[in-house]
């Protein structure tokens, strides 16, 4: 897409799953990435497989966006480096499938921190210079299980919504700058989250899942169409219509028989 062509984009989460998707998918557009995460062995190895396959040029940032001054960090260590970041691309995340006291306080803590708390700080410290500039992206992962509350998977379906929420809100208030903004709002995807999470992949609402690749297309063509939301794939738009309209009720037992270990 031309829309990432010469585009320096920075990809949290980028070390696994739908991140390495993006990454690819970018390089083969002709952008230059920043790559983030936890583990530098990874994104090392992933940069190196760009830079062969792509000809593109990588900069690897490791970071903790757990820790409460990881997105200050990484954005002051992008600035000393002299890059400009075009587009962000939000996607570190992690769940936790289990009732709510199965969880410590302290997992609970760092994923309101990487799903929440480190997105809208990243947002707000290279938003500005998007807008300086007359444009730009913020794309930010959600998941399907923003739409409604879930059983069993209550702190993370919560954090999902807050995404969902925020992007709607600058979708709106960045129109007419020349900044897009769009949500992502994969369903199941064939990536370590499910097992990270301790999600059953034998449960009903785990078969047939979508790959990593298929997700990534999906979320930077609705961020060149400056789509304010999509689901990844066109049917999961009907359950987005109708979580719209279903009681709270229904839903809760619905999504309690999907997670419910």
């Amino acid at each position: 897409m031309q829309y990432f062509n010469k585009k320096t984009i920075l990809v949290s989460g980028a070390s696994s799953g739908i991140g390495v998707a993006f990454c690819n998918e970018l390089a083969s557009y002709g952008a230059s990435l920043v790559l983030t995460a936890r583990r530098e062995d990874r994104l090392e190895a992933l940069a190196r497989q760009l830079r062969a396959s792509h000809d593109c040029d990588v900069t690897v940032i490791p970071c903790d966006l757990s820790d409460p001054e990881g997105a200050g960090s990484l954005v002051r260590a992008i600035r000393d480096k002299g890059i400009a970041v075009d587009i962000l691309i939000n996607n570190a995340g992690f769940g936790f499938n289990g009732t709510f006291l199965d969880g410590s306080p302290e997992k609970y803590q760092q994923m309101m921190q990487v799903n929440m708390a480190s997105l809208v700080m990243l947002t707000r410290l290279l938003l500005p210079d998007m807008i300086r500039r007359g444009n730009g992206g913020v794309l930010n992962v959600s998941s399907m299980a923003g739409f409604l509350p879930i059983p069993y998977f209550a702190v993370y379906s919560a954090t999902k919504q807050f995404v969902i929420n925020i992007s709607w809100s600058l979708w709106k208030e960045l129109q007419g700058t020349g900044v897009h903004v769009s949500v992502l709002c994969p369903g199941p995807v064939n990536t370590e989250f499910v097992q990270v999470a301790g999600v059953d992949r034998k449960k009903a609402a785990f078969r047939g899942m979508q790959t990593p690749e298929s997700v990534a297309s999906r979320g930077l063509r609705g961020l060149a169409e400056n789509a304010p939301l999509k689901v990844s794939r066109s049917f999961l738009r009907i359950a987005y219509l109708l979580s719209k309209w279903a009681p709270v009720r229904l839903g809760l037992m619905i999504g309690g028989l999907a997670m419910k270990k």
